[in-house]
Order: structure tokens, then sequence, then C-alpha cells
């Protein structure tokens, strides 16, 4: 009897000795995870674009001459050469002449004279030396908008500061769809502009002790949440942060807070991100994911 009970206390010990194992196995396997998840976060920080944008500029009408030069109507930031040449705004149209012996580009084609100018996504690039600018518009008004592929800000990004990894802030959430699709105007980081995004329900979790709800948004292929919580402002960025989850599958997805992310405007304030809804802003501290300092 007492041989029978040594052997069950060793199977007891050896199973609960595997279990562990495993758990620490299954941790280390997510914290691996998350690590690389912020990791590619950072590199898409450098090369995804969000940093290139150095400067925007409201276009009246009339004729306005682009440059470096201090007599310029719109003064270009360096590097852009003394003169690019002059914008002229007629209403909502908009023509491009380039300066005299001054290479200047739009949409990779050599221009030398006067030129109609698109203001829609994707067209309508003047590229002059290391500089490109674009006119679009930002609510109810045009902008020149100046990138620099290479400026020194992408070079000077350390990273993210995130929380530490901690998998009790990796949840699984219910999602409560709405009879149909909702189109939610939010405001943007800029002036008085807003988007459109499509939501389709909401997610409700448990966290820090308590139950809480969040309205979601289609982005892609994914759950788009923007939030705010008790750190804002104090640990993380005041304007909120922002969170992917996986689509639900038998009303059910994961938020993993772990991979809350601050908004593309926390790192360029040229970037115009969405604000938080109001109901988006919980009353507890998530502390998990992205933290911020300037």
């Amino acid at each position: 009897m007492t041989h029978f009970m040594s052997q069950a206390v060793r199977l007891a010990l050896l199973i609960s000795l595997l279990l562990g194992a495993s758990a620490m196995a299954t941790d280390t396997q997510y914290v691996e995870e998350v690590a690389k998840w912020r990791q590619e976060f950072d590199a898409d920080i450098r090369t995804g674009g969000w940093l290139i944008t150095i400067g925007r500029e409201k276009i009246r009408e009339g004729t306005w001459a682009l440059g470096a030069s201090p007599e310029s109507g719109i003064v270009l930031p360096a590097p852009s050469p003394l003169r690019v040449g002059t914008l002229i705004r007629r209403g909502d149209h908009f023509e491009f002449e380039p300066a005299y012996k001054t290479n200047v580009f739009i949409d990779d084609r050599a221009v030398t004279s006067r030129t109609e100018l698109s203001t829609q996504q994707g067209t309508g690039k003047i590229t002059a030396g290391d500089l490109s600018l674009a006119v679009r518009r930002i609510a109810d008004d045009y902008y020149l908008n100046i990138e620099y592929p290479n400026n020194p800000a992408i070079a000077e990004f350390k990273g993210s500061t995130w929380f530490g990894i901690d998998p009790t802030y990796r949840v699984v959430a219910k999602f409560l769809p709405y009879q149909k699709p909702q189109e939610v105007p939010l405001a943007l980081s800029f002036e008085n502009a807003s988007k459109t995004f499509t939501s389709t329900g909401d997610v409700v979790f448990h966290a820090s002790g308590q139950s809480m709800k969040l309205k979601t948004f289609i982005l892609g292929d994914e759950l788009f949440l923007i939030f705010q919580d008790q750190t804002n402002g104090v640990e993380t960025y005041g304007g909120g942060r922002f969170l992917s989850a996986p689509l639900p599958e038998n009303g059910l997805t994961t938020l993993d807070f772990n991979k809350a992310f601050n908004p593309y405007c926390a790192f360029n304030s040229y970037v115009l991100c969405p604000v938080t809804p109001a109901g988006n802003r919980l009353a507890v501290k998530i502390a998990a994911g992205a933290q911020f300092r300037k």
C-alpha cells in the first residue's frame, strides 16, 4: 500500500512538472511572439512612410512661388532648391510651372512647362531634388504636403517604449454585432477633418476585474479599435492607442492589449489619426502595450 502511494505521489509530481514545463514553454513562446510583433511594428515606423512628411502648408487662391528662398510665397524647408516653381490655385483647380533650369518631375515625368496638377491620392506628386510635394484636400481646404524620404527622424527613431508583456492582458472578447453596419465619421487630428469608418459591432470583455465594452471598426481583414484608458497622458500617449484584433469566429475574438500601439501621429504630428470615440474611453488602467515618452 505504501509502495503504491509512493508511486502515485511520484506520478502526480511528474505530471505536475510536465504541466508546469508545458505552461512555461507556452508562456515563453507567447512572449517571443509578442516581442517579434513589436520589433516588426517599429520597423514599419521606420520604413512605412510615417516619418517622411516634414511640412504642410495651406494653399490660398492665387499664384505662389515655391522654394527655399525666403522670398518664396510658400517657403519650403531644406533640402529644397531655392526655386522649385510656381503653384497656381483657381478654386479646386491647380497648375504647376517649374522654375527655369530646375529639374522637376510630376509623377516621375519630367516637366518643363505649366502643367495641370491632380489632387487625387496617388497622383500629382511633384519631385524636386530630395523633396516630394503634393496638393491634397483636407476637410474643406487644400494643403501642400511636403515629404522628405531621408528625414533624419528616421535614423533617429530608437524604437517604441513598451510595458512588460503580461499574458493576463490577452483576453477573449464576445462580439456583439449590429443589425446592420454603421458608417461612423471620426474626427481626425488636424483642423476639422474627419474620416468615415465602418463599424459592425462592439466587443465585450473583462480586464482589470471589470466588464467593458468597445466599439470596433473594420480595417482590411481585421477589427480595429481606438481606445483610451486611465494611463493616457501619464504613462501612454494622451490621444489614446490603437489595437487590431481578428475578425470574430463563432461570436468571439481575442484582444491582445500587449500589442496595443501608439497612433502614428504620436511619432509624426503631420500624420492624420482618428480621434478616440467618446464611448471607447475606459475607466480602468490598461498597463499593457505601448507607452509614450517624448
